[in-house]
């Protein structure tokens, strides 16, 4: 069993707390302060005050990292120094500077690993369409369409989260999902961006990004659009989707129905049914799978920075 400890108790902390007791012992986390009683109920561990001292008592193997996203990079390089594996929420990193440090840093120290929470790979849905596109089932890809869209939930959300300064855009914070997904579906490798972003739903927050989109050209000579918002009503928590149309037909996701719907030569909308289980990508790390290579969490990163500057520049960035 590894031990791991925890920094940061913002989302998606439980894809690690429920492999507690299993494959994972948690030894220690370093928390603000607000979240201390939270975590220590949750995490069953000591809460120490800084992370020299969490270091210094707890001996972690792994080291869990969910803080603030504009203190991720130097949080995950302070882990690896420490002789540390480390899975980390997404982003793991706001600009390209922190991007190559943490990469040079992996690259000279090949023992050690990193994993991005990208679970998506892990829901039956998106594994389902990998393999439906990825058989052939509806002929040479041609294009690819990604929607991800939440509601803004401001009242509900920490302050830093809505602070394109400190949470780095929706690319980084939540299109990184779709951007992932669309070379894991298709195979193909993005090769240049066109991104946009911007702030419709409240225009006296000059520091809110409510919509963002990016067009993809890939290696095949097809294309993608990764496209989200964070301007969904309250009637409605969320709307991923993802359509791949080939040369013999397309497929269509959705994750609000549950759906996988097939139109090929064959027929109209056919439901896949038999879908691969669900699996938790950091128990298939810790088993050595390829679900998540380190390659892949890097690469994520890196082009949803890739599209951040595009947007902010204006200019279509070439990878």
């Amino acid at each position: 069993m590894k031990r791991i400890a925890i920094i940061g108790g913002e989302t998606h902390i439980g894809e690690i707390t429920k492999l507690a007791g299993d494959k994972l012992e948690i030894v220690g986390a370093v928390v603000r302060d607000d979240q201390k009683a939270k975590a220590e109920a949750d995490f069953k561990a000591p809460v120490y005050p800084n992370e020299k001292a969490l270091y210094e008592s707890a001996n972690p193997h792994i080291v869990a990292i969910a803080n603030e996203n504009d203190r991720k990079a130097e949080v995950i390089l302070r882990a690896l120094e420490n002789g540390c594996d480390v899975v980390v929420d997404k982003p793991l990193a706001l600009t390209l500077a922190e991007q190559t440090r943490i990469e040079d840093f992996l690259a000279q120290h090949p023992t050690q690993q990193l994993l991005m929470l990208l679970t998506l790979r892990g829901h039956p849905l998106w594994a389902g369409m990998r393999a439906q596109v990825q058989t052939g089932a509806v002929g040479a890809l041609a294009f690819c369409h990604v929607r991800m869209a939440v509601q803004l939930k401001r009242a509900q959300r920490p302050p830093w989260f809505l602070d394109v300064r400190r949470a780095g855009g929706l690319f980084l914070d939540l299109l990184i999902h779709g951007i992932d997904q669309v070379e894991w579906v298709t195979g193909a490798r993005i090769t240049a961006v066109t991104a946009v972003t911007g702030n419709l739903g409240d225009v006296n927050d000059p520091h809110l990004r409510d919509h963002a989109s990016v067009f993809c050209e890939l290696d095949n000579g097809g294309s993608a659009i990764v496209e989200g918002q964070r301007m969904l009503p309250g009637t409605k928590g969320s709307d991923y989707r993802m359509t791949v149309a080939g040369t013999e037909g397309y497929a269509d996701l959705s994750m609000g129905t549950n759906a996988l719907v097939i139109t090929s030569p064959s027929g109209a909308d056919a439901p896949i049914t038999h879908l691969p289980e669900a699996q938790s990508i950091v128990a298939n790390w810790l088993e050595n799978g390829d679900l998540v290579a380190q390659s892949a969490s890097l690469r994520a990163n890196r082009l949803s920075i890739l599209a951040t500057l595009s947007a902010e520049k204006h200019q279509r960035i070439m990878i």
